[in-house]
């Protein structure tokens, strides 16, 4: 091994150009490949506050249609009514939360500072806190006692207690929100935005929201919530749809007029980042970014074989003498893959960092959101290391097994003369 790294070495000094074009394919293809990789970590693995992702199932759209197909059609976030009768009581699951579908933008503010701005405020119910492991840095979540009591209290991020308040020792301290106080309770690690089901800049109580709490429509079944649920571990999954399917079913038996229909959800997250709710179809994202990753493997390759077959021509009588003394074929081709591996390799580490780099480059387009922070917990993952090496090896034993192969089958004295 020390011989045929030596001997890569060799061949990158004495073909710097094609080593240099090796190098650079194999660096941009596993870039792009990994860029697609960290797009799919991050909305799919677990990190905090997300940590129990793996056993989190989302139902986050819902319809309710009439007799003749009207009413609320294609799909939106639950009222307030369908979620307390129909959601809350379930047993399978071992927490369920529901939250707002979207975040708020509400005037901020604190009495006797001159700092207002805009915050994005989620509302969420007390669950929350228990399904979502959210890291308080001061004070405590609020209490299913607030909750159900309606009262204006509110747990904010260290960004905005820093900027409002200038630290986060701030429980018991009051906030304004356009213009309404409300009684800090805790402060916790900022959430990026990447993170879209639990992220916020500040987190209240939905039963404060009149709009949530009253503002149903088709019957009950529309309005502006979504729910979680956090399964014991992800064998139960499908008991909790089943448990969800027949909870829809009970209450369209009540309804006067509309249906709800909730198609095939809840569904985990990969599901939900390929997911097409309305139809039950697998999004055209999952074959894009299959397509996508073929071509970011594939033509490098196509490209890198033409390169290896050049450098084996070069090499046929080394290889040819090497067979007069006794090498198997097997042998030679192991020689061949392993230096090749060491050259792809280094491509290997320098994709590894460019795909970070493009990443964090084009990070707020790929992921959907704008202005979003990276945590190294979404990014500095094993699996996202093993994915490199893995990618590496594809491109090494798809582009120079062929080539290495080939040459080693030939007759001693054709590779000997090969250069004559």
């Amino acid at each position: 091994m020390r011989l045929y790294f030596i001997q890569a070495i060799a061949n990158i000094r004495e073909n710097p150009l094609a080593s240099f074009l090796v190098i650079l394919g194999t660096a941009l293809s596993v870039a792009m490949m990994l860029v697609l990789i960290l797009v799919f970590q991050i909305k799919t693995s677990s990190f905090a506050p997300v940590s129990e992702r793996h056993r989190l199932l989302y139902l986050e759209k819902i319809e309710g249609l009439d007799e003749k197909g009207n009413g609320y059609i294609g799909g939106g976030a639950m009222g307030y009514r369908i979620v307390k009768d129909c959601f809350y009581p379930m047993s399978s699951p071992e927490k369920t939360t529901a939250v707002s579908a979207n975040t708020y933008s509400k005037r901020t503010a604190v009495s006797g500072t001159k700092t207002i701005r805009e915050c994005d405020i989620r509302f969420v119910d007390a669950s929350f806190w228990s399904v979502f492991d959210f890291r308080f840095i001061n004070g405590k979540p609020f209490t299913e006692a607030s909750f159900n009591s309606a009262l204006p209290v509110a747990v904010i991020s260290d960004r905005v207690a820093r900027e409002f308040f200038g630290t986060t020792e701030i429980a018991g301290k009051t906030l304004q929100l356009d213009y309404v106080d409300y009684a800090v309770q805790g402060v916790v690690v900022s959430v990026s935005k990447a993170v879209e089901e639990a992220y916020g800049e500040i987190w209240i109580p939905y039963s404060v929201s009149r709009d949530i709490m009253t503002g149903d429509f088709v019957e009950g079944i529309g309005g502006q919530l979504q729910v979680f649920f956090l399964a014991k571990s992800p064998a139960d999954f499908d008991k909790i749809r089943k448990e969800t399917q027949s909870r829809i079913e009970s209450f369209n038996s009540g309804q006067e007029r509309y249906k709800a229909n909730i198609w095939k959800q809840p569904i985990n997250s990969i599901q939900r980042m390929f997911y097409f709710v309305q139809g039950d179809r697998v999004h055209g994202n999952a074959s894009g970014m299959l397509m996508l990753a073929a071509l970011f493997l594939l033509l490098p390759i196509f490209n890198l074989l033409g390169i290896m077959i050049s450098q084996n021509q070069k090499r046929r009588p080394e290889i040819g003498l090497r067979k007069a003394f006794g090498a198997t074929t097997s042998r030679i081709v192991g020689q061949r893959l392993t230096e090749n591996f060491i050259i792809t390799l280094m491509g290997g580490v320098i994709g590894l960092f460019l795909s970070i780099l493009f990443f964090f480059i084009a990070k707020d387009g790929l992921l959907e959101r704008t202005d979003v922070t990276l945590q190294p917990g979404m990014i500095l993952k094993p699996a996202f290391f093993l994915t490199t090496l893995v990618v590496c090896m594809l491109i090494n034993l798809l582009s120079a097994a062929i080539p290495a192969w080939k040459t080693a089958r030939s007759q001693v004295t054709d590779s000997l003369n090969a250069n004559i």
